[in-house]
């Protein structure tokens, strides 16, 4: 089973699919997560300190993912 999905992982990642599908991903989650975020911020009856604690526990993982992601393809591709 093992040797299946190494056989399918080198023949995908030959042309870079799951490079390209991680990154794709991880800029789509941070795009869907921004349109949340002010959509949130316009309906939120939060004080500003919670809307900016809530949007921070939200966005920084996020931006975690986002930055390993971009991180990683720059450096597959070198």
């Amino acid at each position: 089973m093992t040797k299946i999905f190494e056989w399918i992982e080198t023949r995908l990642d030959e042309g870079g699919w799951i490079r390209r599908a991680y990154l794709v991903t991880a800029t789509v989650m941070t795009w869907k997560m921004t349109v949340w975020s002010m959509l949130f911020a316009e309906t939120s009856k939060l004080e500003p300190i919670g809307m900016a604690a809530v949007l921070t526990a939200i966005g920084v993982p996020i931006a975690a993912i986002q930055s390993f992601a971009f991180k990683a393809y720059l450096e597959s591709r070198k």
